[in-house]
């Protein structure tokens, strides 16, 4: 049996964010290894390379046409799980076509913990059944 490392990728220019979020992603057990980009060619590029199992994507980076960012990521690598960091929950109006989950900037630790824990099992489990 192959065993794959689970890696996770950030996307955003904030440093503070980066630092806060690599910490945090660090912490949690079924993360093997966490890799910062600050751009989204970096990010696209990463995503082809390596296929992480999470891409976290700051929706400043995306510019004006987020779908089509995250039609690309799903094209390059459909297993990767995308979830979106926003400023705001109203931001994002299209989310259940485009990614797993949306997180809030600002908000609790513990929740961001909690969701990406539970998206990592939840993807898990899904690939256990159908192996």
């Amino acid at each position: 049996m192959i065993t794959q490392i689970t890696i996770v990728v950030i996307a955003t220019r904030s440093i503070p964010l980066a630092d806060g979020l690599d910490a945090l992603l660090r912490a949690i057990p079924q993360i093997d290894k966490v890799e910062i980009v600050r751009s989204i060619e970096q990010a696209l590029q990463r995503v082809e390379e390596i296929k992480p199992r999470i891409l976290l994507t700051d929706l400043t980076l995306a510019g004006n046409k987020p779908e089509a960012l995250l039609e690309k990521i799903i094209l390059l690598s459909p297993e990767t799980m995308r979830v979106l960091l926003v400023d705001d929950v109203q931001d994002v109006k299209w989310l259940p076509q485009f990614a797993e989950a949306i997180l809030v900037k600002g908000a609790a630790p513990s929740s961001f913990a909690t969701i990406l824990t539970n998206l990592l099992l939840l993807k898990g489990d899904d690939e256990q059944t159908h192996s």
